[in-house]
Parts: C-alpha cells; sequence; structure tokens
C-alpha cells in the first residue's frame, strides 16, 4: 500500500451512500499514542448524525460478558497447561498484573492472554480509544448503532474452541520478551496506519480463528455499513485489522460499487 494511503480514516462515497459516511479502524487501549489525532476524528464525529461502533456498547452485560469468559464444566486453567507451564504463567500473571492467577483460574486462555495483552501498553487515558469515542457521539446525542451485536459477539466468545485459543498463551509463556516485545510493536504498528502490517498483526494474533475473529465479521460489518450509511450520515469505528486486504473491509465496499478514498487524518 503506498504511502499516502497510510491512513486509518477512510471516507466513503457513491450509490445512496449519505454524506459524510466514515470508516474508522480503531484500537481497544487507552495508551495515548493511539489519541494522536483525537481532534481531527472528533471533528468527523461532529459532523455525522450517528455513530456505529462494533456493537452498541450501551448494550454490553458485564454479567454475560464475564460468564463468556469461564471455561465450561468447572475446568481449570492448571488442567489445560503442563505443570511447568502453569508455574511459570502464575509467576509471569503475578509480576505483570499485580493479581494472582487464582483468581482467575476458571478463565478461558483468550481471557488470560488479552489481560496480558493490556497491561504490556499504554494506560494513559481514562477510556479506550473506541470507547472514548463512543462516549464523545453519545455526549452529543448522535445516533448510537452496532454493526454487530452484543449477543453475535457474546456467541464468537462461546464458539471459540479451547485448543485454538491454547497456543498463543503458551508462547507467552515459553518466550514472555518476545510476547511483550510484539504486543509494545502493535501500538507503533497502529500509529504508523500501515494497514497491511496491521492486518498481519492481527492475523497473527487470530492465529487459526481468522475466519471466525476476521473475515466472516468483515462481510457482516461491511454489508451493514452499505445499509446503515444509505440511511444517515455515519461515523464507523471498528478494529483496524478489519480495514485492510482483499477481505477487509474497505476491499468489501469497493466490491460493493462504493467509492473508498482516504480521509484527511
Amino acid at each position: 500500500m503506498k504511502k499516502k494511503k497510510n491512513t486509518l480514516l477512510w471516507e466513503i462515497k457513491g450509490k445512496n451512500i449519505q454524506s459524510p459516511c466514515y470508516v474508522f479502524g480503531t484500537m481497544h487501549t487507552t495508551d495515548s499514542r493511539a489519541f494522536r489525532e483525537i481532534g481531527l476524528l472528533k471533528k468527523a464525529v461532529d459532523r455525522c448524525d450517528a455513530f456505529a461502533a462494533e456493537y452498541d456498547l450501551d448494550q454490553t452485560d458485564p454479567n454475560d460478558l464475564a460468564q463468556a469468559m469461564l471455561l465450561e464444566d468447572e475446568q481449570t486453567l492448571d488442567q489445560l497447561l503442563s505443570p511447568r507451564h502453569f508455574a511459570q504463567l502464575k509467576k509471569i500473571f503475578k509480576r505483570e498484573t499485580g493479581h494472582p492467577l487464582k483468581q482467575f483460574i476458571r478463565s478461558k486462555p483468550i481471557m488470560i492472554t488479552n489481560l496480558l495483552t493490556e497491561v504490556q501498553l499504554g494506560s494513559d487515558q481514562p477510556l479506550p480509544l473506541d470507547s472514548y469515542l463512543h462516549q464523545y457521539a453519545k455526549n452529543l446525542e448522535k445516533k448510537l448503532l452496532g454493526l454487530e451485536s452484543f449477543e453475535g459477539q457474546l456467541n464468537i466468545l462461546k464458539s471459540m474452541p479451547i485448543e485454538k485459543q491454547l497456543p498463543t498463551l503458551k508462547q507467552a509463556i515459553k518466550n514472555f520478551k518476545s510476547f511483550r516485545k510484539s504486543i509494545k510493536r502493535m501500538v507503533e504498528v497502529y500509529v504508523e496506519a500501515d494497514l497491511l502490517k496491521i492486518l498481519k498483526k492481527a492475523k497473527k494474533s487470530a492465529s487459526g480463528m481468522r475466519n471466525t475473529l476476521l473475515y466472516d465479521r468483515n462481510y457482516t460489518m461491511a454489508d451493514r455499513i452499505a445499509e446503515l450509511g444509505q440511511e444517515q450520515s455515519l461515523f464507523a469505528a471498528i478494529g483496524s485489522g478489519h480495514l485492510g486486504g482483499q477481505k477487509g473491509v474497505l476491499n468489501l465496499l469497493k466490491q460493493k460499487g462504493f467509492e473508498v478514498k482516504p480521509a484527511k487524518y
């Protein structure tokens, strides 16, 4: 991708799309580096009638989410890992998060990996970028929408096979220095706004679950953006890993006949 297209904010035009219609690649992080162009993003949100996240964040049920992150049938993490790997994980988890692993003993591997990921990133902002933009739109009384549903997100979490979640966690345990370096590099890649590099990171993170976590959802989100964008001016904020590539949301919108071009960012 050419350097001039290294942007996370894209404008969608054509057909019956209401103007303006933006698609922004966000990141769930409180690291201030991800907020570097927040002023321009606010101006884009200001111009639109509606704000769409991957799902309407106001519909989040913390209890349902917590339940979806638990292993089934009273299973525990120590049953999934070898004694040596479990001992290593206990040490790493306590050191990195400040919490004993026993508090999360029934959590799915993806939950543990996510917690270890979050603490590697900066925590300069009170809200992650995606939540911040949602709250900003809410304060402006914009129409709040979801490209997917909260129930759909829960179903994805529930359907992810444990055996496909374990490799990433095990790799982090075996070489945590490499894991930390990779996570810290994530924000740098995000700031560079190189969609192909971001996609590469997303595919690696999704590992054996690329269809479920990336590609299938891309089709859903592209269809929904096309639908909602014809009803009102729209600012859609989705995970940046969903933007690029042949199966990415931007290319899928192009295939639908829309004009997709970089917005000033």
